[in-house]
């Protein structure tokens, strides 16, 4: 290796060195809120992550009148304008989005639920459900009495947000679906979906300045390795 080409490569590694240390500076000074504790939403696998200007964010009815749903004990139908589900309580029971297209979300990272159900769970009652996007589990959240004692007589909201590795979209969109896991016992209470919910859906782009310092890098070396040779 001669000297040209151990300073060539020299300079390649301070300028990458240089490029995504200064990426990483962009990337940290962004801010992020977390509602997910106050919504009681987990989520399975996700890197909370700072929101970009740049982030694709479209805002989809769901659940709202039109959509399909099923409960075991009571049927199956669609949500009513001004309504909501059957009342459900068994493992499996579901509420299904349509498929959302033309969002221009081509990988899916990001859903916040802004969701309203009526709740008549008995005490230490407690309803689990999964939330999936084009059939990815991507996280859940539990309905509880809300009193403490005797049974709950009123609506309640789902609000909070949660990340995930990204989803392609499927028949050209999302698909939202809301899925019971757990059984309640008889006489022990159960849920209704209302009409007038919104699920927000976003898909994050990268850091403008890091595709810059990037691009910018690598033109340099460029120039550098000609003039060197």
């Amino acid at each position: 290796m001669n000297g040209n080409t151990r300073r060539v490569l020299g300079v390649l590694f301070l300028l990458c060195f240089a490029t995504f240390a200064m990426a990483g500076v962009a990337y940290a000074s962004g801010t992020s809120s977390n509602p997910r504790a106050a919504a009681g939403i987990d989520q399975h696998s996700a890197a909370n992550a700072p929101v970009s200007p740049a982030d694709i964010n479209v805002n989809e009815p769901f659940p709202t009148a039109g959509d399909a749903f099923c409960s075991a004990t009571n049927g199956c139908g669609t949500i009513p304008a001004g309504g909501s589900t059957f009342f459900q309580w068994t493992a499996g029971d579901f509420v299904q989005s349509a498929v959302f297209t033309g969002t221009g979300i081509t990988s899916l990272d990001d859903l916040t639920a802004n969701w309203s159900a009526q709740d008549f769970l008995a005490a230490g009652q407690q309803e689990d459900w999964e939330i999936f996007a084009n059939g990815v589990d991507t996280g859940f959240f539990a309905f509880v009495n809300c009193s403490g004692s005797g049974f709950c007589s009123g609506n309640v909201n789902i609000i909070g947000t949660i990340n995930f590795s990204d989803i392609a979209p499927v028949a050209g969109g999302y698909q939202i679906e809301l899925i019971e896991l757990n059984t309640i016992g008889g006489g022990l209470g159960s849920i209704a979906w209302n009409d007038g919910g919104t699920t927000g859906l976003s898909q994050a782009t990268p850091e403008p300045n890091s595709m810059v310092l990037l691009a910018t890098g690598l033109a340099l070396a460029g120039a550098l390795w000609r003039k060197l040779r």
